[in-house]
């Protein structure tokens, strides 16, 4: 009995330092395209690395003692989907707005003319933003392109933005590397509130500061009890037929609703009347 009791004691402190890892593993939660943030506030943000055209990269296989090769081009932009310029009639999924697109070109030597002769380029889709996540340590980010996936390793640099190859040893799990300097942990900043939901707090903040101190006021000072604590109650009450009249005022024209009876001098519904 007093083994078993051991043994179940140590599973449980087993459990605990497991659960005490997994709860100490800060993850950096995804908040855009190429923003995700730790619990502390910092995180990674490439918006200020997004440009109108896309990142690029090369490589290139030497055949046939160099009569032959192909030169393979990356094209990649990390915050928001672009439509790449595809000079071709088979663009293969990069005719439309994506993040990532590969284009394969194979050129042969021609000794006609002396000079290598394309085949004009297959191109590839990669991935795009709806299918990117980030890696929990936030120093990837990863293109879903069922069955494929690319990673782009996201590097500290003092660069603006170089994109290049880092890994091709598996076909279906290329991985590209970004520098920049937008790439470095820092803080991210959240977005400001607008100006509309700025004035709303204003406002109820002082109808609660007005309502706060002027019941303390009429009870403490003035001793009201009931309704009479309320600041301005007569007003408050009234404001249903004020808001009525103000409302019946301007659908007639903001004049004064015809009175009957004798006429009298000056006219009841003149300016000088009011």
């Amino acid at each position: 009995m007093t083994s078993l009791n051991s043994m179940f004691t140590i599973v449980l402190i087993f459990f605990s330092i497991i659960s005490t890892l997994v709860r100490g593993q800060d993850v950096c939660v995804k908040k855009g395209p190429c923003t995700c943030e730790y619990s502390n506030g910092t995180g990674v943000d490439l918006s200020p690395a997004a440009k109108a055209t896309f990142y690029t990269t090369q490589t290139y296989e030497l055949r046939m003692a160099g009569a032959e090769y192909t030169l393979i081009t990356y094209f990649y932009h990390p915050c928001y989907d672009v439509t790449p310029n595809v000079n071709s009639t088979n663009p293969g999924g990069c005719g439309s707005a994506l993040s990532m697109c590969k284009q394969t070109t194979n050129f042969n030597y021609n000794a006609t003319i002396q000079g290598f002769i394309s085949d004009g380029g297959l191109y590839e889709k990669m991935g795009d933003t709806n299918g990117s996540t980030f890696s929990a340590d936030g120093k990837s980010i990863i293109y879903s392109n069922i069955p494929s996936s690319t990673i782009v390793m996201l590097v500290c640099a003092e660069a603006d933005g170089d994109l290049n190859v880092f890994s091709l040893m598996e076909p279906n799990k290329i991985v590209l590397a970004f520098y920049s300097r937008h790439a470095c942990l820092k803080v991210i900043e959240e977005s400001g509130r607008s100006l509309g939901s700025t004035l709303l707090i204003v406002f109820f903040s002082c109808v609660i500061f007005y309502l706060v101190l002027g019941i303390c006021t009429k009870k403490f000072l003035m001793g009201a009890t009931g309704l009479e604590i309320i600041p301005n109650v007569a007003f408050w009450s009234d404001l249903p037929n004020l808001v009525r009249d103000g409302w019946a005022f301007a659908i007639n024209g903001f004049k004064l609703p015809t009175r009957s009876g004798p006429v009298t001098s000056p006219d009841p519904n003149s300016y000088d009347s009011i």
